[in-house]
């Protein structure tokens, strides 16, 4: 039985290990991306030539949805001068909200204009726009080239919170906080095993034997004592009988002897 729950221990400990691992990992890749956008001049993380984008609006629906999550190819200049019709494209649009700071926009390219000149500009339109956008893209404004096989769905919203200061303390550094506080406890804890490896541990069947021991011992002084007190009490008695003094019986007295004169001869002198 207690193999068994040591075993179960086991593997529970095993699991959660591997949990916290994977979030570690997960945890460090959302921190480098968040340092990746903040290092970047246009804002967005990338890694390795590769752009990570969160979906913000329907316009491109039903090819990406919001919350999704875009995988894009950065661009060098010649590759932002030499795109095409269908192509779909992330792009700086502009201050479209009036915060102060330029927005993204993907969208599908529907013409070339000036197509092979240095001034080349595409005309884009959201696949689930009605029509084009007003004003057209200038190559230098290009970010990079998206594809409707290189999404995740859904991730997007979670990765956008990870990216707000709040979120990035609740999901990321307090928990990395209580597992470096968990395993500093394991490993104090393995620690205190090892220096007292050597040292038997007591076991609960150990703690009950050790007690019903110490029961029978004590019972087993008690009745020493008692035969102890018992027999020194016999000697006591016994001494105490030998130094009581015994009273003699008078001898009868012997009849006095008497005592015969004998006369004396008479002599005559006459």
């Amino acid at each position: 039985m207690e193999s068994g729950k040591s075993n179960v221990k086991k593997v529970l400990g095993i699991i959660g290990n591997v949990l916290i691992w994977l979030f570690v990992a997960f945890a460090i890749v959302v921190t480098v991306l968040a340092f990746a956008a903040q290092a970047n001049a246009d804002g967005i993380p990338s890694i390795g030539g590769k752009a990570i984008l969160t979906v913000q609006t329907p316009s491109m629906e039903p090819t990406f949805k919001v919350g999704d999550i875009i995988i894009g190819t950065k661009l060098s200049p010649e590759q932002m001068r030499e795109l095409k019709v269908g192509d779909i494209i992330t792009y700086s649009a502009g201050d479209l909200d009036g915060d102060g700071v330029r927005d993204l926009n993907t969208h599908r390219i529907t013409e070339v204009i000036g197509e092979g000149t240095e001034e080349v500009s595409y005309r884009t339109k959201g696949d689930g726009n009605i029509g084009t956008d007003a004003t057209p893209v200038s190559w230098q404004y290009v970010i990079c080239k998206c594809s409707e096989k290189d999404r995740i769905p859904a991730l997007g919203s979670v990765l956008n919170f990870l990216q707000r200061p709040t979120g990035f303390l609740v999901v990321v550094v307090l928990p990395l906080v209580l597992f470096f506080v968990y395993e500093l406890v394991v490993f104090f804890r393995k620690l205190y095993e090892v220096k007292n490896s050597g040292k038997k541990q007591i076991t609960a069947a150990d703690e009950e034997l050790i007690r019903q021991r110490a029961i029978e011992e004590y019972i087993r002084q008690q009745q020493a004592q008692k035969e102890s007190e018992g027999a020194e009490s016999k000697q006591a008695e016994e001494a105490q009988a030998e130094d009581t003094p015994v009273e003699e019986t008078p001898a009868e007295e012997a009849p006095a002897e008497e005592t015969q004169t004998e006369e004396a001869p008479k002599t005559d002198a006459e």
